[in-house]
């Protein structure tokens, strides 16, 4: 009998192991089957490198703007749409689409607020914003620019990448989300433009109908305040079921009793197994900017198995390299991780396979940094510039030293007692401040200090 209990203990232990082990096989079978899809921000080439992952190129279709296009037509900064597959780490793009958010005229520049509206939508730059061609401090209206990067709510757009656009005979283009639609005067909104469609006879909307909420991308022309149409297309935002979805963005609704939110037009659902990275559910919060990943169910919507909020703490280093190694860059004694992750530009000799790889001694650059939980240094843009003998730290202020003179950014004492007294009288620690001068190798010499004015 003993033995009869074991033998079918045994019998149960191995039917169980055995049915486990073809549901593990099952799941990896279904999660190796599914389709790979990854939206973000181009970080680099080399291949092209989006969301950390570095994707052949090589047999790719390139879609540029509806067009036909290549990889010489893709430029760092630029949001694009990678159909392939990856380890999280390589991968193989299959199709690789980009598509302008707007492109047409400035009608307003807020260098001080870094914000420019074009066709009635507000642009939104920031420290990562990569500009090409144009400065905007410099920016006037009236130029035509060409912009990518994510939505953000109201019609506004988080600019990742702004250039000057000098199709002047083509039609200018929006996309965006459609509002106050009229069928009477056949007219609606995106943002704050006001789009006619009254002289088109058709549309392409995939099935859909032009309604309120319905996305759209639309070419056409200005006439006085009114953006006439040439042709109006739904945007394509539907995914196959099971897709497995890496995707950036900006939330632009937040649905706490459903456990929803939404970013680039697709509903997002997070449960108890969701992982939150840098942040907890409370962080879900209008304009937060995040990282997704999960795949989509039957209906559409992506259920996220991991949420990554952005830092939005802006360090900055701008000065010349000291050394570099195969994965840091050292500059004023500050040593700083690139990784794959890092957006990598050349604005000095336009290199459009730059990398740090190419980077000299003595070479300038411009680096924004993220600290670590463990207190490191990561660059989340690297750009080689002109060489220029200043150099500037922006960075809250680690320690603060009134009756000696001295700040501390970084780990790095700085002498600001030749300042104004009222100036350096209204310093505290936290607060976030830039200070320009020169460095010669060991001493830096200040020059000059601001506060930030995002504080």
């Amino acid at each position: 009998m003993k033995k009869h209990l074991l033998a079918s203990a045994v019998a149960i232990a191995s039917s169980v192991l055995l049915s486990a082990c073809i549901d593990n096989i099952e799941d990896e079978t279904e999660t190796e089957s599914r389709a790979q899809v990854t939206r973000g921000t181009i970080d680099g080439f080399g291949s092209v490198i989006v969301g950390g992952v570095h994707f052949d190129s090589d047999g790719a279709t390139f879609s540029v703007d509806d067009r036909a296009g290549a990889q010489a037509d893709l430029r760092v900064g630029q949001v694009v749409t990678v159909k392939g597959s990856h380890d999280g780490a390589e991968g193989v793009a299959l199709e690789i689409i980009y598509d302008v958010n707007v492109e047409g005229t400035v009608t307003a520049v807020d260098a001080s607020a870094g914000t420019l509206t074009v066709l009635g939508q507000v642009i939104t730059t920031d420290a990562m914003t990569v500009f090409e061609a144009l400065d905007l401090a410099t920016l006037s209206t009236g130029v035509r620019v060409e912009v990518s990067g994510y939505a953000s709510g109201n019609g506004s757009i988080l600019a990742t990448y702004v250039a000057l656009d000098d199709q002047d005979q083509d039609d200018e283009e929006l996309s965006g989300t459609l509002a106050q639609l009229d069928t009477g005067a056949q007219t609606f909104r995106i943002g704050q433009q006001t789009v006619s469609y009254a002289s088109l006879t058709s549309m392409d909307l995939d099935g859909a109908s032009l309604a309120n909420g319905l996305s759209v991308e639309v070419e056409g022309r200005l006439s006085g305040d009114i953006f006439v149409a040439s042709s109006i297309e739904a945007e394509e935002r539907d995914f196959e079921e099971e897709t497995e979805l890496e995707m950036q963005g900006v939330i632009l609704a937040v649905n706490s009793e459903t456990q929803e939110i939404t970013v680039n037009g697709l509903t997002v659902r997070y449960d108890d197994e969701t992982e939150f990275e840098h942040g907890g559910i409370a962080a879900l919060v209008v304009g937060a900017r995040v990282e997704l990943e999960g795949y989509v169910d039957a209906d559409g919507v992506l259920i996220a198995e991991e949420i990554e909020f952005e830092d939005t703490v802006e360090i900055k280093l701008e000065g010349q390299v000291q050394a570099t190694t195969a994965t840091t860059v050292t500059v004023m004694g500050v040593e700083v991780t690139v990784d794959a992750r890092t957006r990598v530009r050349d604005q000095r000799d336009d290199e459009t396979y730059f990398n740090l790889e190419m980077l000299q001694t003595g070479d300038y650059v411009e680096l924004v940094v993220q600290q670590t939980a463990d207190g490191q240094y990561r660059a989340r843009r690297l750009e080689r510039d002109e060489t220029d003998t200043e150099s500037s730290v922006s960075a809250p202020i680690d320690a603060l030293d009134i009756q000696a003179g001295t700040v501390t950014l970084l780990g790095l004492s700085f002498n600001i007692g030749q300042l104004a007294p009222s100036l350096i009288a209204s310093l505290s620690v936290g607060l976030s401040i830039e200070i320009e001068g020169t460095f010669d190798g060991s001493v830096f010499t200040v020059v000059s200090l601001e506060v930030d004015e995002q504080d």
